[in-house]
């Protein structure tokens, strides 16, 4: 896969939701639910999801079918795997980073930092917890052929983590059988980060464009 098929874009604002990030997990079809497990096992992920407006999901989604357009797979796109409309009309995604990649090598775990850019000492968050995040999509399909794109993450950052308690996070998204990202990141993605959030250039590569959080 040549590198122009991997782009990456910046989502700020976000409220996150059944963030995986303090362990790689893999989802159990027999209880229903993904569970912690060795990064070397198959399907092994970390993972966040995020929702969006209607609006805000159809020009997210209008970017992704112009990138999928211009890697010229010679297959007409189909979906956006790891993206769920839901009943209020918003579209939930989620993004993955698996625990191997294609050659059987290890990942990096994805680089979590907090408002300050500081690494995330507690990776165990819950969902509602807001910051930005950093996917690189690039296409892909699944073993029934149906082509598409996925969505993998490049680096998070929590500006306001909650955790602990009891609610949704009790609950697991059910499998949607999205293939695996085996890419490998950047080896330091917080380099040279611009003081100014905004959005990344064409050939975004190490730079994040994660402001430091202000707090009066």
């Amino acid at each position: 896969m040549a590198n122009t098929d991997f782009k990456n874009f910046t989502l700020q604002n976000l409220t996150f939701a059944y963030p995986k990030l303090d362990a790689t997990y893999k989802y159990n079809s027999m209880a229903r639910k993904s569970e912690k497990c060795p990064q070397r096992a198959q399907g092994a992920s970390w993972s966040i999801g995020w929702e969006m407006n209607a609006a805000d999901a159809a020009k997210f989604e209008a970017a992704l079918v112009a990138h999928y357009n211009s890697c010229n797979t010679g297959q007409p796109f189909v979906r956006v795997f790891g993206a769920k409309k839901l009943d209020n009309g918003n579209t939930l995604f989620t993004a993955k980073r698996a625990g191997v990649n294609g050659k059987g090598e290890e990942n990096k775990a994805p680089e979590v930092v907090d408002g300050q850019k500081r690494p995330l000492a507690d990776l165990a968050f819950w969902g509602g917890s807001k910051g930005n995040l950093i996917i690189s999509a690039h296409p892909t399909n699944d073993p029934d052929q149906s082509y598409g794109v996925a969505l993998k993450i490049v680096a998070i950052q929590v500006t306001e983590a909650i955790y602990g308690g009891s609610g949704v996070d009790s609950f697991d998204i059910v499998s949607d059988g999205s293939s695996a990202f085996d890419t490998t990141p950047a080896s330091n993605p917080f380099a040279d980060i611009p003081k100014t959030a905004g959005s990344p250039p064409a050939n975004f590569d190490d730079e994040i464009p994660f402001a430091p959080e202000m707090r009066g």
